[in-house]
């Protein structure tokens, strides 16, 4: 609690700096009048509160550093709030803007250290919200999106690893039928076999005759194939692959059957086959010979396999019947534990006159799914036992429904929290591009009243222009710290690629403009590089405005119908595809115009800069990324609407 205590009383010093700096806004033209009337004293009043004002941030600064110790232990967050402060503190040249400005008053530059003076109170106001901001509710979300995640991937391992238990069950039940379908399974392996090899033998036959022989293979490759696959997921426990359970306890031993069962081996056979069937059609005999003979390995592989299985089956005793009933009892074990870690999670203290929360509903029936689950599994372990193994099937399959009713409730849960976070996600950035936009409108106004000024100055600028130059090449670089803000919103996954391409390119434009401001330069081309980073920005709301109305339009759905998968897909990208193919075509536009901006800069100069050099170089990284973009946004399948695009 002390230390809270501190970390408010550090802002609220901060606060009254700049109510300091307020206070001698309004004196100051008094106070100059006094200074003028003496002109033996070299430094005037106002300069001298002024230098006091600096002392105060320097000593803040270095209560952000020392306060962040005290509170690293306690509370590693505002520890690292008061961090990165300091950091913004630093980026925003906060002593030397305050030498500046006494400099500028004792000059009697009024007007300009005036001007200063509100750009240095903008940017400790700034400090202070930053410092007072809550992020409480964000990472209540994200928290609860890991929880929820966590005890998705844990009921998977639990689906995982009971189908294989419930598998092992049905072979104890009815051992002469499993026996019966793993002979059927081999006998249709070996046949496979044989016609692999005789294509394969076909194949270096035909090969001679160039590509019109070899089609005809590729078309008998490609039935075998499909057999091939049809076999595979013939086999126990196939279905079930997709569960990949991060939790699951049995892990090496899923592996181990995966591998005994025949399934892996067929797998790599298909992907051997498909290559061979790629080579036939292109007329590269040799090649697909070498695809067919290593598809002919594998598929032996898998021959042998099937038949350990198969001995294996045959071995079977009652030994093998009690070592099941004690991984059962492993399972429920699991099941029970991860009921106890869901049930003290929603055990928390609330007022019970509140709403009930709709998502903690659908967590307590989640968790009462793996509880009754772990229920299924207890009699399940108990009849295998016993020696029952056809009783412990039944109870084993009513336990895989239960855990697939609390899969079901975590996963609208999470949907549900990954939407409202991704709402926030977009509000958020339409603000952050809202206020870059007005800082750079400002800044390029400046340069193009600088520029006018230079012109009316014989192409020179005045130490107080050189100082309100200074204030625009700080306003980009403060900007292109603020582009690796967002940079860090959007690399989550799902976030759009598009729009992270787009603001890398925009982060390295500011950068180098920031770099030509510093050499003073205010030409054509610098306010034209100003503009295009205005109309980035401009491009970038629009896009996220979009994606918010879709965002709004697919809930609305969402509670009248269930999705389509194809839907669900396209959800988890922040941005939809009319939003994005909208500021890719854009993007290509802006980086069109930059190119003849470049070409017109090279020819008016004898040597190529370095920084006119950077500019060229990161506008043909962006080519590229703009170009893998497009390539990325064909592949998913998902036109957007034309109307929205345009």
């Amino acid at each position: 609690m002390k230390e809270l205590t501190l970390f408010y009383c550090v802002t609220l010093l901060l606060a009254f700096g700049v109510n300091l700096i307020q206070g001698q806004e309004s004196p100051q033209i008094d106070l100059f009048l006094s200074v003028q009337k003496t002109e033996e004293i070299k430094k005037s009043p106002l300069g001298v509160r002024q230098q006091r004002i600096k002392r105060m941030i320097v000593e803040l600064e270095m209560q952000f550093t020392e306060l962040a110790r005290t509170l690293q232990k306690d509370n590693p967050e505002q520890a690292e709030k008061l961090v990165d402060a300091f950091k913004s503190s630093k980026e925003m040249l906060l002593e030397k803007r305050m030498d500046e400005i006494t400099e500028l008053l004792d000059l009697s530059k009024l007007d300009s250290a005036g001007e200063e003076q509100k750009k240095t109170i903008d940017d400790v106001k700034s400090l202070i919200e930053f410092l007072l901001k809550d992020d409480e509710e964000a990472d209540r979300i994200k928290e609860e999106i890991k929880k929820l995640q966590e005890w998705k991937d844990a009921i998977d391992g639990l689906i995982k690893d009971e189908n294989k238990l419930k598998e092992e069950s049905e072979i104890h039940t009815d051992k002469d039928k499993a026996l019966e379908d793993l002979n059927k399974q081999i006998g249709q392996l070996k046949e496979l076999i044989e016609r692999q090899d005789e294509l394969k033998a076909d194949t270096e036959k035909e090969s001679i005759k160039g590509i019109d022989g070899l089609d005809k293979i590729a078309e008998k490759q490609q039935e075998l194939r499909e057999l091939t696959e049809s076999l595979r997921n013939e086999l126990k426990g196939d279905k079930e692959d997709a569960a990949q359970g991060k939790e699951s306890k049995g892990d090496e031993r899923d592996l181990d059957q995966d591998k005994s069962s025949g399934k892996e081996s067929l797998r790599d056979a298909e992907e051997d086959q498909k290559w061979a069937e790629k080579k036939l059609e292109e007329g590269k005999g040799k090649l697909a010979v070498e695809a067919e003979k290593e598809a002919l390995d594998n598929l032996n592989k898998a021959l042998e396999q099937l038949e350990k299985e198969k001995d294996r089956i045959e071995g079977l005793s009652s030994d093998d019947l009690e070592k099941l009933a004690e991984d059962q009892g492993s399972t429920a074990n699991d099941a029970g534990k991860l009921s106890e870690k869901m049930k003290s999670s929603g055990d928390t203290e609330g007022d019970p006159s509140e709403q009930q929360d709709p998502l903690k509903d659908g967590q307590k029936r989640a968790q009462e799914a793996v509880e009754s689950a772990q229920s299924k599994m207890g009699k399940a372990s108990e009849s295998l036992a016993q020696g029952s193994p056809g009783g412990a099937s039944e109870s084993q399959e009513q336990a895989l429904e239960d855990l697939e009713k609390a899969k079901e409730e975590v996963e609208k849960q999470l949907e549900e929290l990954k939407q409202n976070q991704k709402m926030e996600a977009l509000v958020q950035l339409e603000q952050m591009f809202k206020e870059m936009l007005e800082r750079q409108e400002k800044a390029t106004a400046k340069v193009l009243v600088l520029d006018e000024k230079r012109n009316n100055q014989d192409g020179k600028l005045r130490r107080a222009d050189r100082i309100e130059l200074r204030s625009v090449e700080l306003q980009e670089r403060e900007l292109s710290e603020k582009s690796k803000e967002v940079e860090g919103l959007l690399v989550d996954d799902g976030a759009s690629v598009v729009v992270r391409n787009v603001v890398e390119g925009m982060k390295n434009d500011l950068i180098a403009l920031a770099d030509r401001v510093d050499a003073n330069e205010t030409g054509s081309f610098v306010q034209r590089s100003q503009k295009e980073v205005e109309m980035t920005l401009k491009e970038l709301i629009d896009a996220v405005k979009i994606a918010q109305q879709m965002q709004e339009q697919q809930q609305q759905q969402q509670q009248q119908q269930q999705q389509q998968q194809q839907q669900q897909q396209q959800e988890q990208q922040l941005l939809p595809p009319s939003a994005e193919l909208k500021l890719l075509r854009l993007t290509q536009l802006r980086i069109n115009r930059r190119t003849i901006d470049f070409d017109g800069e090279m020819k008016g100069s004898e040597k190529l800069n370095d920084v006119l050099r950077r500019q060229v170089r990161g506008a043909t990284l962006l080519q590229k990324k703009i170009t893998e973009s497009a390539r990325e946004l064909a592949a998913r399948g998902q036109p957007p609407v034309e109307a929205e695009i345009d």
